[in-house]
């Protein structure tokens, strides 16, 4: 069974995050832990399902109705869910402790606002999509529910055989398909295209299709993908980060992306190359 770290600060903009958990966890068995940094050291709670007896904290027990009245909002059950409440000065190195110490397999937080990328400088969001070990699912501010059935995989093809494996793994908890999208300025020169061609062959299949587009320069990988987005639809953008500032400035926050932002209300999963 899987489990899903899902952080919050109880504002409204966090409730984003924890709807796609729900959504995430109603389509494939999952363990979500809802976890929040707090001034004051508290212990970890003990699952939902045994605590009917359980005294808890004030701020144990605000997470806990913060949560829950998501859940009816929704009307999805609650499954196997825990709720933790940390004392911790950093916010994204707990929630990077945290994940590595229970084993979490996806961290699943929201952006701060419109404008998805434009808006997560200096946020927990963006340090984690940068130092986490633990792949990462950010979460628009804007994000409605829908079922979790096809992945927009944006790949370099230069590790296309490891990546899409994982990506494949992720996709059968749904089974979702997946539209791999690979953009290169090069696409109509020489043999470019033909070699991503065969690369397709190799790796398609009924569930896995290939689109090659041509790369304008001018443009960000973002503002690309963003045409894309609004065409295919898809539940989730799936990328691979080198994990480096330079790595995400260049891709995710050019000058063309600043100017014409990007705010799909698509969430996007991050792994570590």
């Amino acid at each position: 069974m899987k489990k899903i770290l899902v952080p919050t600060d109880f504002s409204n903009i966090s409730k984003s995050a924890i709807r796609f958990a729900i959504q995430f966890a109603s389509q494939t068995p999952c363990e979500l832990l809802f976890y929040h940094v707090n001034k004051t050291t508290i212990r970890k709670t003990q699952p939902y399902q045994d605590q009917k007896d359980y005294k808890n904290t004030p701020v144990e027990n605000k997470l806990r109705k913060f949560i829950l009245s998501i859940y009816k909002t929704t009307k999805k059950e609650t499954g196997k869910v825990e709720f933790i409440v940390e004392n911790q000065a950093h916010a994204d190195k707990a929630i990077i402790d945290y994940a590595k110490k229970y084993n979490a397999d996806f961290i699943c937080i929201n952006s701060s606002g419109p404008g998805i990328f434009n808006q997560l400088i200096g946020t927990t969001a963006s340090k984690l999509m940068t130092t986490s070990p633990v792949p990462v699912l950010v979460v628009p501010y804007n994000y409605r529910r829908k079922p979790i059935n096809l992945l927009l995989y944006s790949s370099d093809i230069t590790r296309i055989g490891v990546e899409l494996q994982s990506v494949k793994k992720f996709a059968a908890l749904f089974n979702s398909d997946i539209a791999v999208y690979h953009y290169n300025e090069l696409l109509d020169k020489g043999d470019f295209k033909k070699d991503f061609n065969k690369i397709a062959q190799n790796y398609q299949s009924d569930k896995v299709s290939f689109n090659f587009k041509k790369l304008n320069i001018e443009f960000s990988l973002l503002d690309h993908l963003q045409v894309d987005i609004r065409k295919l639809k898809p539940a989730i953008i799936v990328m691979f980060t080198k994990q480096n500032r330079d790595w995400f400035e260049r891709h995710f926050l050019s000058s063309k992306t600043k100017e014409f932002g990007f705010d799909s209300s698509t969430p996007i999963l991050v792994f570590r190359k």
